[in-house]
């Protein structure tokens, strides 16, 4: 009887089953949150379009008309709303490469920005990245595509909190 007995009298070992039982929950819940999360905006559209007018009723049949055809008139495309960029941006080298962030910071001072510093950031940032502030969301999506940055993440400790942050990490 001396294998049955647990290590201490107040402990308690789960029987195999249990455990086995309890990961195969743990998988289904995370499972079905992902599928929750992910599969419930996949882009597609549930709903069925209907047939076009053309497919389900006939062509009326062509008569002669003595009035001009009015010709569409072309309208102006509205202007895409602009955001301000007037918050200073600073910009981190993060490449090893010596001089990145000051070559990268003529860039952003072409695309219209104020570039508030440059410097190095140490860490392991993953690519390219512009960090924003709360409340700077617009103006670093902007700041990105000004530039050609793909990634834009919300700003980290110990960042500025007044300003935009580019991060190089590769090449530009």
């Amino acid at each position: 009887m001396d294998h049955r007995r647990t290590p201490s009298r107040n402990a308690y070992v789960p029987s195999s089953w249990f455990i086995v039982l309890t990961i195969v929950a743990v998988l289904a819940a995370v499972g079905g949150l992902g599928w929750l999360l992910i599969g419930a905006d996949d882009g597609s559209n549930d709903t069925a379009t209907p047939p076009s007018a053309s497919a389900t009723t006939p062509a009326p049949e062509p008569t002669e008309t003595t009035e001009p055809t009015p010709t569409p008139t072309e309208t102006e495309p509205e202007p895409e709303p602009t955001v301000a960029r007037d918050t200073p941006v600073s910009v981190l080298n993060n490449t090893g490469t010596a001089g990145a962030a000051g070559a990268f910071a003529t860039k952003v001072e072409d695309a219209g920005w104020t570039v508030g510093g440059v410097g190095n950031w140490q860490g392991s940032i993953g690519q390219n990245t512009v960090y924003y502030p709360e409340g700077l969301r617009d103006q670093a999506e902007q700041l990105a595509e000004d530039v050609g940055i793909d990634r834009v993440m919300p700003r980290v400790d110990p960042m500025r909190a007044d300003r935009l942050t580019i991060i190089l990490s590769g090449p530009q």
